[in-house]
């Protein structure tokens, strides 16, 4: 009888612990998928913001060489404010 009363209380107690296991492992894959979004969020957005860099370079160079002109010096030699 006690037997049965003790391995009655192991397996609640075993239950127990593989419930709270699983949780566990729940909260871990969640995590994981997490960060496996994050990460890919931010290789996506390095993807972009070097696309954008490496466009823009070239675009802007070319505008400003285009756009700068020469600037007149005053009395002593230096540039106006």
């Amino acid at each position: 009888m006690w037997e049965l009363i003790l391995n009655e209380c192991n397996l609640t107690s075993e239950t127990l612990q593989l419930a709270q296991m699983r949780a566990e492992l729940v909260s871990i894959g969640e995590k994981e998928r997490i960060l496996r979004e994050r990460s890919a969020d931010r290789e996506a957005y390095r993807y972009l913001l070097d696309a954008h860099r490496s466009i823009a370079r070239p675009s802007l160079m070319g505008e400003q060489g285009l756009n700068i002109s020469p600037q007149d010096g005053g009395k002593d030699g230096q540039l106006a404010a």
